[in-house]
């Protein structure tokens, strides 16, 4: 029999914990042994108490092992244990090891792989710096991962299928379970493009809150490079710089504006001496050098700019990443309030201005 219908029990089994399970694999070798040892064999372990040890085998008792395996391979999804010789190697040396990961979509290699991370909650500048770094690192041979989050994560990830990359969305759910749920075409677009989705929960378990900060050590680990783009005091995203710092990861930041709520931690993270990201072309230049990407382009989605008139020209360039509103402009551009808000709307259609909120406009 397929030793893999054993690893699939193994990882349907929710009475050992997560980091037993290594454990476990690291002294019977393998969940083929671990499915037949008997109460015995379990205590002498010493990892196991007698009460889990019955439950376990309670558990193998009633697992209809063949129709339960049958099911699954009849589904969209996959899974990859500690057991294949295809697990990543960057996950086998850090705390708490995954024994396995649901995957639905490619597999990637996960060399050249960085994480952008940041704020849900993000600005119109936070929104651009991780698309365009997306974007940059797919055109470039790199693995975007990120959580698939609102925000950073999402643009991060869309950056780089843009750019014809592969990314990687870590989940803190079920890999059949989409949050949030205003990510579905994302979600779709991932797994249609050049990525994969990737979660150690169970299918069909719920978005806990208490499952995104460990499913951030996943997203560090199998990354050579994180960047923290816009981060609270108090961020998820500082979780994630914090198991990259005790796994050896580079961090990268892009600085924000000093008295920012959005930037206070990621200029912290810069304070204690991680790298600056001054300007994306010189970091991917730089990262290219180090890492040995494929450097080689790939096809993107081109984006090319509208003709414009000189009046659009004009006002387009009297905004930036922050917010700026309509009387500020009129007075900077001396123009007529109707004239400029006929060209402001023209550049909305275009997609180069949005409303962030009444009357105030970011490019």
């Amino acid at each position: 029999m397929d030793n893999s219908i054993y690893q699939y029990w193994f990882m349907r089994n929710e009475d050992i914990t997560y980091g037993k399970k290594a454990k476990l694999i690291n002294y019977f070798y393998d969940s083929y042994h671990i499915f037949h040892a008997n109460k015995k064999e379990f205590l002498d372990s010493g990892l196991l108490d007698e009460k889990t040890a019955d439950k376990i085998i309670l558990d193998r008792n009633r697992f209809d092992l063949n129709k339960e395996y049958e099911k699954f391979l009849h589904s969209p999804f996959s899974f990859i244990t500690m057991e294949d010789e295809k697990y990543p190697d960057k996950l086998k040396n850090i705390y708490d090891i995954p024994y396995g990961l649901y995957y639905l979509g490619k597999l990637p290699t996960f060399h050249n792989t960085v994480s952008i991370v940041g704020a849900r909650r993000c600005s119109a500048y936070g929104k651009r710096m991780a698309e365009s770094l997306g974007q940059k690192l797919g055109e470039n041979g790199f693995t975007v991962i990120s959580g698939m989050a609102r925000g950073i994560d999402a643009y991060g990830h869309r950056g780089c299928l843009n750019g014809g990359g592969s990314t990687v969305a870590v989940l803190g759910s079920g890999c059949d379970v989409i949050y949030p749920a205003d990510n579905r075409l994302l979600y779709e677009e991932i797994v249609a493009g050049n990525g994969v989705i990737l979660s150690e929960y169970q299918m069909g378990a719920s978005p806990l809150a208490m499952n995104f900060p460990r499913r951030n050590r996943i997203v560090s680990a199998l990354s050579d490079i994180v960047i923290v783009i816009e981060a609270r005091e108090k961020s998820g995203s500082l979780i994630t710089a914090d198991f990259a710092l005790e796994q050896g990861k580079d961090i990268y930041v892009t600085p924000g504006r000093v008295g920012d709520s959005l930037s206070i931690g990621a200029n912290k993270l810069i304070a204690q001496g991680a790298g600056v990201i001054y300007d994306i072309d010189t970091f991917i230049g730089e990262i290219v050098d180090t890492y040995g990407a494929d450097n080689l382009k790939r096809t993107k989605k081109e984006c090319q700019m509208p003709k414009l008139t000189l009046e659009q020209k004009k006002v387009y360039e009297l905004f930036d990443d922050y917010p700026k509103s309509i009387s500020t402009v009129i007075e900077e551009s001396k123009m007529d309030y109707l004239e400029l808000l006929s060209i402001v709307f023209s550049l909305e259609r275009y997609g180069l201005l949005t409303e962030v909120f009444k009357n105030n406009y970011v490019k």
